[in-house]
């Protein structure tokens, strides 16, 4: 019975500890955006309106249809 409630509670414990990290490091859509000093530079390559921007702080990159810079972090997006 001991071993059972231990289980139970490093199982939940480890949920919890997942879920405090954030969705974004597991892969998926977190509840909060990233905040991070995200310095957008325009690659150059574009499709149509779509203009490519990559981030030199976390590499990664996104094509606003606005054509200008994002305003958020990407970073935790899947996709």
């Amino acid at each position: 019975m001991a071993i059972t409630i231990t289980a139970v509670i490093l199982v939940l414990y480890a949920i919890w500890a997942l879920r405090r990290r954030g969705a974004g490091q597991a892969g998926g859509i977190s509840r909060t955006p990233a905040k991070k000093a995200c310095k957008w530079v325009e690659t150059g390559h574009s499709k149509g309106r779509f203009v490519e921007f990559r981030c030199q702080t976390c590499g990664v990159s996104a094509m606003p249809h606005t054509g200008k810079a994002p305003v958020d972090c990407k970073s935790n997006l899947s996709g």
